[in-house]
C-alpha cells in the first residue's frame, strides 16, 4: 500500500487543507487582532468624548479611572494639572500631541489617546497594553474556533470523497479478475472518471490485441498439430513396412522414404522452434552489416544449392547497415533463400541483392523460378499455408518466420513477380541505422 494511490490523494490533500486553514487562520487572527485594538483605540476616543460634554476644567482633581481591582481600567487625567492639584496618575510628557501614542509610564506600557476639549485643555485617556492585547488576542481566538472546528470535518469528508471516487477502480479491478482468460472482455468506459478514461480505453486496446494474439496461437497450434500428425503417421506405417518385411534389398528399398519423411519431420520440427524463438525473443537492436549477413548465409547455404546446380551469389552496390539482431536476420535471410532454392529449376539463378535508396536498406532475394499467382502473394506468409498443387517439400513457415521478423525490426517484406522474366522477387526494407548517418 506504499504506492496507494488513494492514500497519496489522501495524504496530500490533508496536507493541502493544514496548510491552507492554518494560513487561513493566521491572516483572520491578525484581522481580528488589528480590529479589536482598532475597536479598543475607539474606545479610548468614546470615553474622551464623554469627558468632552462637561465642557469644565480637568484638574488633578478631576482624575478619573475604573476601578483599581478592574484591569481593563481607563485612566483620564489632564497632561497639564495645576500645581495646586492631586498628583497624577500617570506621568506624562508635557510635548504630547494629539492623537494615539503608546507610551512605557514606570515599567508598564500604556496606550495613550491624546485631545484637546472644546475649551482647549488637553487631555489624555489611558489604557495599559497589556491588558488591550489580552483582550484583543481574546477576542481573535474566538475567530479560529470555526476553523479548528472545520479541519478534521474537512479532512474527514476528502477521505470519504476520494474513497467513493475510487470504488469505480476497484470496480474495474473486480471485473478483470473474473475474465475468463480465453476470451478477454473490454473495460466498461461508463461511470468512469474522464481522467481514467484514456487509461481504461490503452488497457481495452491492449486487451484486444492480446485476443488477437491468443487467437492466432490457437490457430497456430491447432495448424501445427496438424502438420505433424500426418508425417509422423506415415513414419509410423513405414517403419512397421519395414518391420514386416523378410529381405534387405527390400527393407533397404523402403529406408529411403523413412529417411526422407525423417528429414522433413526434423526441418519442420526446426522451423516451428524458430518460429517459436522468433516470437518470444525481445533483443536489442544494434547497428549489423547487411553484407555480413548475406555471406554468411550464402555460406551456410551453398551446398543446397550446389546440388541443384543452381548459381547462387551476393550483389551488393554499397555498405548498409541496419539496427537489428544479427541472428534473426540471418534467419530470415536463409528462409527466403530456401524458399527460392526449392522453387529454382535446376541451373538456374538466385541472387541475393543489397543495396540502399531514400534512406531505406534494400535487400532482395532474385530467383527465376515459375514465380507466385498475383492473388496468393499474400496469402503464402499465413503459417502453413501452401499453394495449391505444390510438389516441393515444405512446411509454409518460412515466408511467415521472415514477416515476423520484419515486424519486430519494423521493416516490412513483401513479395513481387519478376516482369522481365519468371521469378520471384523478395524484399525487405528497413531505415538505415542512425549510426552510419
Amino acid at each position: 500500500m506504499n504506492n496507494s494511490l488513494q492514500k497519496q490523494l489522501f495524504v496530500w490533500l490533508s496536507i493541502a487543507i493544514l496548510s491552507i486553514s492554518l494560513l487561513a487562520s493566521g491572516i483572520s487572527f491578525w484581522l481580528a487582532f488589528s480590529e479589536a485594538q482598532e475597536f479598543q483605540d475607539d474606545a479610548l476616543h468614546q470615553a474622551a468624548l464623554l469627558v468632552d460634554t462637561y465642557q469644565t476644567p480637568l484638574d488633578g482633581d478631576h482624575i478619573l479611572e475604573s476601578v483599581d481591582s478592574d484591569p481593563k481600567r481607563i485612566v483620564v487625567q489632564p497632561v497639564t494639572a495645576s500645581p495646586s492639584a492631586l498628583p497624577p496618575l500617570l506621568k506624562l510628557p508635557d510635548n504630547l500631541s494629539t492623537g494615539y501614542h503608546t507610551l512605557e509610564i514606570e515599567g508598564l506600557q500604556w496606550r495613550v489617546y491624546i485631545f484637546a476639549t472644546i475649551i482647549g485643555q488637553h487631555v489624555a485617556v489611558a489604557q495599559e497594553a497589556k491588558v488591550r492585547k489580552v483582550m484583543a488576542r481574546d477576542s481573535a481566538m474566538l475567530t479560529l474556533l470555526p476553523l479548528l472546528i472545520l479541519i478534521p470535518i474537512l479532512i474527514f469528508v476528502a477521505r470519504q470523497i476520494i474513497k467513493v471516487e475510487m470504488a469505480s477502480l476497484r470496480t474495474l479491478a473486480e471485473f478483470i479478475d473474473t475474465q475468463n482468460e480465453e476470451r478477454l472482455s473490454a473495460l466498461p468506459t461508463t461511470k468512469v472518471p474522464t481522467e481514467v478514461a484514456p487509461f481504461i480505453h490503452a488497457i481495452n486496446r491492449l486487451l484486444e490485441r492480446i485476443n488477437q494474439i491468443n487467437a492466432s496461437q490457437r490457430r497456430f497450434i491447432a495448424d501445427a498439430a496438424h502438420e505433424l500428425r500426418s508425417p509422423l503417421t506415415a513414419l509410423s506405417l513405414q517403419a512397421q513396412n519395414i518391420e514386416r518385411t523378410g529381405s534387405y534389398n527390400i527393407s533397404k528399398e523402403r529406408f529411403m522414404p523413412l529417411k526422407e519423411g525423417l528429414d522433413r519431420s526434423r526441418h519442420l520440427l526446426n522451423q516451428l522452434l524458430d518460429m517459436v524463438r522468433q516470437q518470444a525473443s525481445v533483443t536489442a537492436l544494434l547497428p549489423i552489416d547487411l553484407g555480413a549477413v548475406a555471406l554468411t548465409v550464402i555460406e551456410e547455404i551453398m551446398p543446397i544449392a550446389d546440388a541443384k546446380k543452381i548459381d547462387l551469389g551476393l550483389a551488393k552496390q554499397a555498405e548498409v547497415q541496419i539496427d537489428a539482431d544479427a541472428a534473426a536476420m540471418q534467419l530470415m535471410l536463409r528462409n527466403a533463400v530456401d524458399n527460392a532454392l526449392r522453387y529454382t529449376p535446376e541451373h538456374g539463378e538466385v541472387t541475393v541483392q543489397i543495396r540502399s535508396k531514400n534512406g531505406e536498406a534494400i535487400l532482395e532475394v532474385i530467383d527465376n523460378g515459375p514465380g507466385i499467382p498475383e492473388e496468393e502473394l499474400e496469402r503464402v506468409f499465413d503459417a502453413f499455408y501452401r499453394l495449391p498443387n505444390n510438389t516441393q517439400v515444405g512446411s509454409g513457415l518460412g515466408l511467415a518466420i521472415a514477416r515476423g521478423i520484419a515486424e519486430q525490426f519494423k521493416g516490412k517484406v513483401t513479395l513481387r513477380n519478376r516482369t522481365s522474366c519468371t521469378g520471384l522477387v523478395f524484399t525487405y526494407r528497413q531505415p538505415i541505422s542512425q549510426a552510419t548517418l
